[in-house]
């Protein structure tokens, strides 16, 4: 709760999420909504009349929200989003090699018996080439994306960041 007990954005948020994921269950599943007093109160709440619906609605949308996660943020790498920056969102910050966390989670191809983290492929929006990229395993820019179209000015930025930082020339 935020300040004098409002509830803050983020509890908006997942106030929110909760409601749709609701009516999608009776959207979809067929089931309507009922209210339930909360404890002791006069207070109620909507729930559904059949639980496992709401199961049904909740399973679908975190499966249609991992593969647009994942798109997203293959479109955040195309639009110049760094592999840290991807893992700042996904919430990989302060762990070991948030870079190299978020690109296996992002390159995971979902119910592989065997996680391929090989590559990922994404449309770079400088010079619209598609970029096969091979996750924050490698120093140099050419090492890790290939297929930027010839003279792409954000690879050769990517290129002149990396000579700046490690003081080496291309």
């Amino acid at each position: 709760m935020g300040v004098f007990g409002e509830p803050t954005d983020a509890e908006r948020r997942v106030w929110r999420v909760r409601d749709l994921i609701r009516s999608l269950a009776v959207e979809w599943f067929g089931t309507r909504e009922t209210r339930k007093q909360i404890g002791d109160s006069s207070m109620t709440r909507l729930v559904l009349a059949d639980p496992l619906a709401g199961l049904r609605a909740a399973v679908q949308v975190r499966r249609v929200a991992a593969v647009q996660g994942r798109e997203y943020a293959l479109d955040a790498r195309g639009a110049g989003s760094s592999w840290a920056e991807v893992a700042s969102v996904l919430g990989f910050e302060g762990l070991d090699e948030p870079e190299v966390l978020a690109f296996e989670h992002v390159a995971e191809r979902g119910g592989a018996a065997v996680p391929r983290w090989e590559s990922v492929s994404w449309r770079c929006t400088t010079c619209a080439a598609r970029v096969t990229d091979t996750g924050p395993y490698g120093s140099h820019p050419t090492d890790v994306e290939s297929g930027h179209a010839e003279g792409c000015a954000r690879h050769r930025a990517d290129i002149a960041a990396w000579s700046a930082r490690t003081g080496w020339d291309d």
